[in-house]
């Protein structure tokens, strides 16, 4: 690691522990596509938990079914039980046809919080078949990453940093030790559950919790955390190779030697580039119109040592 690179990483880590005593959590938040003078625009931020955000009529004027809204989703500050509240709300939602996802994507930009709500999270998006994405201008650390691995589909332009899970509290108990078997335990039910690596499990442990491993392109690709889990793709190879009424060795040999994206798309998949240029092109952190601004930290913000929102906790 460059002595640069290691100062930033460095105040980008006391800036997440210092945040775990102050500032309010985040929650899970979306905005509206809306149609001004042609050109397509995001509505104010709304909630999730907020009952009037999530109030929709069933029918227009003339009786005709409100059609679903489209909506871009972020998930950004700590990560606490309640967004699992809300991420239930919004699954609800896209179920009853009342809203759907743009890009089926939802935006990660966290410090971290508690790993029980982040894995509970990674489910209900796995559950889902939602992807998910760290975009240019924001990071997703600790327990974020937890999140993270729950998208069937990952992309990252900005910065994933783990580091091993640790318990908040001081005091000692006489089954300290054994609870903190059980966590690990959890951990690595959790990492095999959705079809990740066993070596991201070690990576993860040996990060020591008073640092944080910002993982680089190669280590993305190695752990899965960039693109697709095997047994993902091979479901949506034979989805694909269905709808195309071909059979699996004449699909992947089609896929092979095909223009990128175009099987993906065809197994309603999603294109890695077009992923990436989505990505590339911001996030939550510099949403204009997003509440959330100044609660994330980009990689300058880090170096300079301004404020960010809470850090990476693990509570049981």
């Amino acid at each position: 690691m460059t002595g640069r690179h290691s100062v930033a990483v460095t105040a980008l880590l006391l800036i997440a522990l210092a945040g775990q005593s102050s500032g309010p959590r985040a929650e899970l938040l979306f905005r509206s596509a809306q149609q001004v003078n042609g050109e397509q625009r995001w509505s104010p931020v709304r909630k999730y938990s907020n009952p009037s955000d999530i109030a929709y009529p069933r029918f227009t004027s003339n009786d005709v079914p409100v059609p679903a809204e489209e909506v871009r989703v972020f998930l950004s500050g700590e990560i606490t039980p309640a967004d699992v509240a809300s991420a239930t709300v919004m699954i609800g939602l896209l179920e009853s046809g009342k809203q759907k996802i743009a890009g089926n994507t939802v935006w990660l930009a966290s410090n971290g919080g508690d790993i029980d709500a982040g894995m509970e999270l990674g489910r209900m998006l796995r559950d889902r078949g939602l992807y998910t994405l760290v975009g240019k201008d924001d990071q997703c650390l600790s327990a974020c990453v937890f999140v993270f691995m729950g998208g069937e589909r990952r992309s990252v332009a900005g910065r994933l940093g783990i580091h091993r899970p640790f318990f908040p509290y001081t005091y000692d108990t006489p089954d300290r030790q054994a609870r903190f078997r059980h966590l690990t335990r959890v951990l690595r039910e959790y990492i095999d559950e959705l079809d990740f690596p066993a070596s991201l499990y070690e990576a993860v442990m040996l990060v020591p919790p008073e640092s944080i491993q910002i993982l680089t392109p190669g280590e993305l690709k190695t752990y899965y955390l960039e693109g697709i889990s095997p047994s993902s793709e091979d479901r949506l190879d034979a989805l694909a190779a269905r709808r195309l009424n071909l059979s699996m060795r004449e699909y992947l040999l089609h896929k092979a030697t095909a223009p990128a994206c175009a099987f993906l798309e065809a197994g309603l998949g999603r294109c890695e580039g077009k992923v990436m240029e989505a990505s590339a092109s911001g996030g939550v952190a510099n949403d204009p119109q997003s509440m959330q601004k100044g609660r994330t930290v980009s990689a300058a913000a880090a170096a300079r040592g301004e404020a960010a929102e809470r850090g990476p906790v693990t509570r049981r």
